[in-house]
């Protein structure tokens, strides 16, 4: 669906918003605004990397940036999926998904609403959407940060396996958000040799995105080195565990043989030398006793137990 949204005051430029494209919604921008089927397929693209892309055509300026999405019952982790901005002429085109929408929401509201009209010129309007999408990044890893310090205090007493699938999502998220964050970086630094006319106030923005993603991608970095930790602190944990279970259990088959022993010996039906006297049941459980405390005596000197 394709809308116009409004400003409270008036502005040279103008801001289509277009949610989930259709293909009625492609037939209109074709017809009306002159879209090329290229790029319509570019805009229709749900798997495009982010990149900046200029049509010689139609002068029109591509952008697609990657923005974080939270996680859901489907999907346990934070995935990334591109918000797509065309530029043509003095006309802001918004591009985003069901799951994106979420961006663009924010500027509903009337003080948002007042904020984008203090835009001087369109690529100053475009370098506030890119602003406020940049900053999504340091609340999903601070959302991150959050769950992984409720994990590491689990480690002082236990982790299950469920405490593992949590601490694999947090992983994998931040897989997705660093390579998000860096091809956003990427396809922000080509800015500075686009086509795009920047003013001097259009440059400073594009200078603060710069500088919330590189925070943004210092965050992710740091986060993910402390989840490695993490993770391998917890597979040492788990490992020296087993290790433990491991020796406990060798040493009480070993203790547990020695009665086994005699009195498989003692038990065959058959004369054996030494021992002939009503007795012989009390020197045998003796003579295990003393043999199963000498090889505890010997585990606990070696450090068995």
């Amino acid at each position: 669906m394709i809308r116009q949204q409004n400003f409270p005051v008036d502005t040279k430029y103008k801001w289509y918003d277009i949610s989930n494209l259709s293909e009625q919604d492609s037939d209109r921008l074709q017809d009306e605004f002159n879209f090329t089927p290229d790029i319509i397929s570019y805009i229709s693209d749900r798997h495009e990397r982010p990149h900046y892309d200029y049509d010689v055509h139609t002068h029109s300026h591509l952008l697609v940036y990657d923005v974080p999405i939270w996680p859901t019952n489907t999907i346990k982790h934070f995935t990334a999926h591109p918000i797509t901005f065309l530029v043509v002429g003095e006309n802001v085109f918004t591009f985003h998904t069901e799951s994106t929408s979420y961006v663009f929401d924010e500027f509903n509201d009337e003080p948002m609403r007042e904020r984008l009209s203090e835009a001087k010129d369109v690529t100053e309007l475009l370098m506030i959407f890119l602003l406020y999408a940049s900053q999504y990044f340091q609340r999903a890893v601070t959302q991150l940060d959050v769950e992984r310090n409720s994990l590491d205090q689990k480690l002082s007493d236990d982790i299950d396996n469920k405490d593992l699938v949590e601490l694999s999502n947090i992983e994998k998220s931040l897989v997705y958000l660093s390579s998000s964050i860096q091809t956003d970086l990427m396809m922000l630094h080509s800015l500075d040799h686009s086509k795009l006319s920047f003013t001097k106030t259009a440059h400073e923005r594009l200078d603060d995105v710069l500088i919330e993603s590189n925070q943004a991608a210092e965050m992710i970095q740091i986060s993910q080195q402390v989840t490695k930790t993490l993770s391998a602190t917890s597979n040492n944990m788990m490992n020296n565990n087993l290790n433990d279970t491991m020796k406990f259990l060798t040493v009480w088959s070993l203790v547990l043989t020695i009665p086994t022993i005699l009195t498989g010996f003692y038990g065959m039906n058959v004369d054996l030398p030494v021992i002939h006297s009503p007795f012989d049941w009390v020197i045998i459980t003796v003579l295990m006793i003393v043999l199963m405390v000498w090889l505890v005596v010997l585990m606990r000197k070696h450090h068995f137990f």
